[in-house]
């Protein structure tokens, strides 16, 4: 395709991109995780969103077309042309390889495509002098750029809900689902329960399904950036997350410790410095 017209169409693409921001892949869909049972697994697989192929090449083309803006203004017009078109190629390529984890009684399971995008654009960024930490940059401007749309009190509102007993009880026996470890590459995890102090509720992540598939793919240096998105996330919804530990960073878990209201203190500015210490430490 000639690179003006995928530019122009990329553009239109871009703005559906930012309204549907309502449902973006990098926000988890919430489902129920209670009153499971056999009989459901045809019924959970129409609404998981990586059964769905076609919902998830129409997400990564409307994040593409974001992109290809993004880097037309960073790097030129044929370096991104090149890079969005590869980048696309690769990402169809993995659709067939989608690892199994759990359908739709996975809480978190709308957070896994992000990890699918990173590795179709890691080697095509790569091959054109990029680095995982402009890739990371990337994800995280867009993704910040969309959630900047949202309404306040809208977005303020539904943070709330993550706060209901209800979801509490979710989070609760979603983690003790994921403790079977039934599916080896999904997220495996410990709720906190809160002290009403220092975080209302969290939970430790002792494996990652991002972590995991971006390292089987070679890709894992793109890990400790994607994280950050969590930060802006929390801050769009009110959550109040405080994170210390990633194992996108080394550590033994991933410590997600939130607090209604409260300030978030961590983004890109304050976590850059950590990754690039980390990724020298290792490097020795």
């Amino acid at each position: 395709m000639d690179c003006f017209l995928q530019e122009m169409r990329s553009r239109r693409s871009f703005f559906k991109y930012l309204l549907a921001c309502g449902c973006g892949c990098l926000a988890p869909r919430l489902v129920s995780a209670s009153s499971w049972n056999p009989q459901d697994e045809a019924k959970a697989a129409a609404k998981n969103s990586l059964a769905d192929h076609a919902l998830l090449l129409e997400e990564f083309q409307k994040f593409n077309a974001g992109a290809l803006q993004y880097m037309t203004q960073a790097y030129g017009s044929d370096v991104a042309c090149s890079i969005s078109g590869q980048a696309g190629k690769e990402f169809e390529a993995l659709l067939p390889l989608i690892p199994d984890l759990g359908g739709a009684r996975n809480i978190v399971i709308g957070d896994f495509p992000v990890a699918m995008w990173c590795v179709g654009y890691f080697r095509p960024m790569k091959a054109h002098g990029k680095t995982a930490e402009q890739l990371g940059k990337m994800i995280y401007d867009l993704f910040e750029a969309k959630l900047r749309l949202l309404p306040e009190t809208a977005s303020l509102s539904e943070g709330a809900k993550q706060f209901t007993p209800e979801h509490i009880v979710k989070l609760k026996e979603w983690a003790q689902w994921t403790q079977k470890r039934d599916y080896p590459a999904s997220w495996v995890a410990v709720f906190a329960q809160g002290d009403g102090v220092d975080f209302d509720y969290g939970y430790d992540y002792s494996e990652c399904a991002i972590v995991k598939y971006l390292k089987a793919h070679g890709a894992d240096e793109v890990a400790p950036y994607i994280c950050l998105n969590d930060f802006i996330k929390s801050r769009t919804y009110g959550t109040g997350l405080s994170r210390t530990k990633t194992l996108a960073l080394g550590y033994d878990v991933c410590n997600f410790r939130y607090r209604k209201g409260r300030p978030v203190n961590q983004d890109w500015s304050t976590e850059i410095s950590i990754i690039k210490q980390s990724a020298k430490a290792r490097s020795l």
